[in-house]
């Protein structure tokens, strides 16, 4: 027997939550979402949401919003299969408030900024952020313990058809 065992760990590189199309915000305000449903949940790029497989600890999100975005805010659902009964439930995480860096980087095609302050204004989030500068890019880490898949729903205030996206990694 071996005096001691090693385990070899291996997390998903940082990645763009959605890579074949940014998400789209329509809305100035997140809609409810309403208990229970028999469907899976799937993306919605029209409402600006991204739904991704959830993962076994933390999920680091860099939520992503196109140049004059106002207000920007980024809800996060975690979703469970229920056996059984045969529905997902929904769970709600976390909302969080952000103010956008003057840096942007292009995803799918059209410059998007990440945050570089932020407030948890609902849930249970750690936010790593410097707040000073308009050039760091701030980072969410929400428990996603027990979701089977996440939903990142976006919202900014002023104006349509405001692209979004999150890079994301597991930590």
């Amino acid at each position: 027997m071996p005096d001691h065992i090693s385990l070899v760990t291996q997390r998903r590189p940082l990645q763009v939550a959605n890579p074949n199309a940014n998400a789209t915000v329509k809305v100035s305000s997140f809609a409810d979402f309403t208990g229970v449903s028999t469907s899976t949940p799937t993306t919605s790029t029209a409402n600006g949401e991204v739904v991704i497989p959830g993962v076994m600890n933390y999920l680091k999100v860099i939520p992503l919003f196109q140049t004059g975005s106002t207000s920007p805010r980024m809800r996060v659902v975690g979703w469970s299969y229920v056996n059984g009964l045969g529905v997902w439930s929904p769970n709600f995480l976390a909302n969080v408030s952000l103010t956008l860096n003057t840096s942007g980087i292009s995803v799918n095609g059209t410059s998007l900024l990440a945050p570089h302050t932020m407030s948890l204004t609902a849930g249970d989030a750690k936010l790593v952020y410097e707040g000073n500068s308009n050039d760091s890019n701030g980072i969410i880490l929400v428990d996603t313990m027990g979701a089977d898949l996440i939903e990142l729903v976006f919202e900014a205030s002023a104006g349509t058809s405001i692209a979004c996206n999150a890079l994301i990694g597991e930590v």
